[in-house]
């Protein structure tokens, strides 16, 4: 989601994305999410590299008897890898539980070091997303700047994983409108946990970024995790999942990816435009 040259910025943006309000500009709407319930509709994505099968991977798991039959959904996503020791430890922790996620990738870092990593992803029934070129916000760059950065990521996430990209995450959930106009998918938001640096707003305990997410955390919601925070040592991501999400499936929470939300819940993310994802709840 950041790195340092980019961070100064995120502070404030944090905390509009944490509420739900992540654009710098005035005209565009952020959407918590609209529709009704589509109960015939299946799971997104496709059993090659990249994509679901439609049974994803939101079975109970370590103590299945525990949990009662879920009723609520839940997508838990992560930025800024794909790497190698980082975001496996990440994908250790969805293993053992048995859940699904999606990858918004950075393209400068999918790389063939990087390749085994994404394979392991795509098998554990997670999906990849489009998280731009490189670490720094887009807003203010050149149209040219701003699609090559996009395009390219793009075509890196399609030449390792067989599969394209739907959604967009903004790097430090930076937005303005020429970044709307340009960028031709849906962009997405969430509960930002705060597993990054203190002195760029984050707080990156296990109790601190569990506390976040569970104290946040509805129907439908999208949370907005790091897989990769090089300067942090130790992770708080890794454990704070082996908190996160026992808690949520004993609430009753199936965890799905950002694609199988929407399509669970009937919902086009198209249907919006100039506006970001934050949530996709319950039709009323």
């Amino acid at each position: 989601m950041s790195n340092p040259s980019s961070w100064p910025v995120l502070a404030s943006v944090l905390l509009l994305g944490t509420f739900g309000c992540s654009s710098d500009d005035d005209d565009a709407d952020v959407v918590s999410g609209v529709g009704s319930v589509n109960p015939n509709a299946g799971a997104a994505g496709s059993a090659d590299v990249g994509g679901a099968d439609s049974a994803g991977a939101g079975g109970s798991s370590d103590g299945a008897d525990e949990y009662p039959t879920p009723d609520k959904l839940v997508a838990l996503t992560f930025d800024d890898g794909p790497n190698v020791t980082l975001t496996g430890a990440v994908l250790d922790k969805l293993e053992q539980h048995e859940v699904p996620a999606s990858f918004f990738l950075i393209g400068q870092n999918i790389t063939e070091e990087a390749r085994p990593v994404l394979e392991r992803a795509a098998a554990l029934g997670c999906e990849f997303e489009n998280h731009s070129f490189g670490f720094a916000s887009l807003t203010g760059l050149t149209p040219e700047e701003i699609t090559t950065s996009v395009d390219d990521t793009t075509a890196a996430i399609e030449a390792f994983t067989n599969t394209s990209p739907v959604f967009f995450r903004p790097p430090n959930l930076a937005i303005d409108q020429q970044m709307y106009d340009l960028i031709d998918y849906p962009f997405a938001g969430g509960i930002v946990g705060g597993d990054f640096p203190a002195e760029f707003g984050g707080n990156p305990t296990v109790e601190a970024v569990t506390d976040t997410v569970l104290g946040q955390v509805q129907d439908g919601s999208i949370i907005l995790l790091h897989d990769v925070q090089p300067s942090l040592d130790p992770q708080p991501t890794p454990p704070a999942l082996d908190e996160i999400v026992p808690e949520l499936k004993r609430q009753g929470y199936e965890f799905v990816t950002l694609r199988q939300l929407f399509e669970r819940r009937g919902v086009d993310p198209n249907s919006q435009q100039d506006a970001i994802w934050n949530s996709v709840p319950p039709g009323n």
